[in-house]
């Protein structure tokens, strides 16, 4: 997805866990765009820019607008 938007998102569990979504949105849309994936009641914030998450190829394969959690990835 070379060239389009990465921006990660923390989100938050009903239980306390933190997970780590990646969208390839515009950076206004992110949040939106995940808290319509994840189950009501869980919250979600942007990160900070994240040249990493497509330095690793951690979003390969993300399509322009999909939101996908990283499993696995942990914040620096």
């Amino acid at each position: 997805m070379a060239g389009n938007p990465i921006h990660l998102v923390r989100v938050t569990t009903d239980d306390r866990i933190h997970q780590v979504w990646a969208a390839a949105t515009s950076r206004e849309e992110a949040v939106e765009r995940v808290l319509d994936a994840i189950p009501e009641g869980w919250t979600a914030r942007l990160l900070g820019e994240s040249p990493k998450a497509r330095e690793n190829g951690l979003a390969y394969g993300l399509f322009l607008g999909e939101v996908r959690e990283l499993k696995g990835y942990r914040l620096p």
